[in-house]
């Protein structure tokens, strides 16, 4: 069809320049990346995870907001093919999101997966069914259902006081968001000064049904609605199953907040996504569960190209704390496994 042609054409000439001038642009992790060098296991297909690392200068372009990036790469047509899969999926807008975000978890490779009719899919027991069947063979599985109140570090010992109970360990790996360790464990200034920097968004969705039989039978995008004038407005409303499965909700993406602007208060949010289903023709009916999500931890350019990953990477050890999660790496499954696997490989082989 002509409008995939033209979708392949505006990304072929980013996808020209990430593999060239920004070789290195899709490693996993940050480190290095703002003193323009790479270091980590390259996702690409032939590679399967290998760790590559080496020096380019032009990477430090990748801690400037993506708008500005394209702007800088006269690659501004590219704009529309990226931000489906980003700003709809709770990640930010183009404007205020360091371009390496966007480009660690949109690579050329997945974003010509995305634009391949038939080549996504989803969990047919949801994602959280993986986690449950690690677990069950794990020699030591994890401990559910617990809350951490304490974690003090001393004697060259980390004591984590968790569900009431104090334990003693050798080392300690945060995976959950950094900087809520500021509330419940003992920070040193570095930590508290680098984690405070860390922001996130504010992602709002809402499993919902349209009068009966008005549903429709695709997934879609709201692209006028992907820019900061008009968050707090729906994005995109997802479809899931399409192999005839007509029982099933509509999910409704919405982004609240931008970095220095005002957040669309929630309710205001509710509002707004279910007038824009009424005037899309699919007034809803029923609202079946509705979620204010913590999403994707970051940090803003500024702090990006100040080498805030450098720092927290050098910090790597120090205490016996080690530091991992989405921020580390970038707010989805597969980018925060990479990062762990490797956190593993560099520290506990």
């Amino acid at each position: 069809p002509i409008a995939m042609l033209k979708k392949l054409s505006k990304m072929k000439k980013l996808s020209k320049l990430l593999e060239t001038k920004y070789k290195g642009y899709d490693v996993n992790g940050h480190r290095g990346i703002s003193e323009g060098r790479y270091e980590g296991p390259c996702p690409s297909p032939e590679m399967k995870l290998a760790h590559i690392e080496g020096v380019n200068p032009n990477l430090k372009d990748l801690s400037m907001p993506f708008s500005e990036f394209l702007k800088l790469n006269h690659c501004e047509d590219a704009t529309t093919v990226w931000k489906g899969p980003f700003t709809s999926f709770g990640y930010g807008y183009f404007d205020e999101i360091p371009a390496a975000y966007v480009l660690k978890y949109l690579d050329a490779f997945t974003v010509k997966q995305f634009l391949s009719t038939g080549k996504l899919w989803t969990w047919y027991d949801g994602t959280q069914s993986i986690w449950e069947g690690v677990n069950n063979h794990l020699k030591h599985p994890a401990l559910l259902n617990s809350e951490v109140t304490n974690i003090k570090r001393e004697n060259d010992k980390v004591f984590v006081t968790v569900n009431g109970k104090t334990e003693e360990f050798d080392k300690l790996i945060i995976c959950t968001p950094l900087e809520l360790f500021l509330g419940y464990g003992d920070p040193r200034e570095e930590e508290k000064d680098l984690f405070s920097k860390i922001v996130h968004k504010e992602y709002f969705t809402m499993a919902v049904r349209p009068e009966e039989g008005n549903a429709p039978e695709i997934s879609y995008y709201f692209f006028e609605n992907m820019t900061n004038e008009t968050r707090g407005h729906l994005m995109v409303f997802y479809h899931r199953w399409s192999d005839g499965v007509t029982d099933q909700p509509l999910v409704t993406f919405t982004l609240r907040n931008h970095e220095g602007m005002e957040d669309v208060p929630f309710d205001k949010a509710k509002e707004t996504t279910l007038k824009d289903m009424e005037l899309c023709g699919l007034k809803v009916d029923k609202i079946e569960r509705i979620d204010d999500w913590y999403y994707f931890p970051h940090v803003g350019s500024k702090d990006y190209a100040d080498g805030w990953y450098e720092k927290v990477e050098a910090m790597q050890g120090k205490d016996n704390t080690f530091y991992a999660g989405e921020v580390m790496a970038f707010g989805d499954m597969e980018e925060t496994v990479e990062y762990s696997r490797d956190l593993v490989r560099r520290f506990f082989k």
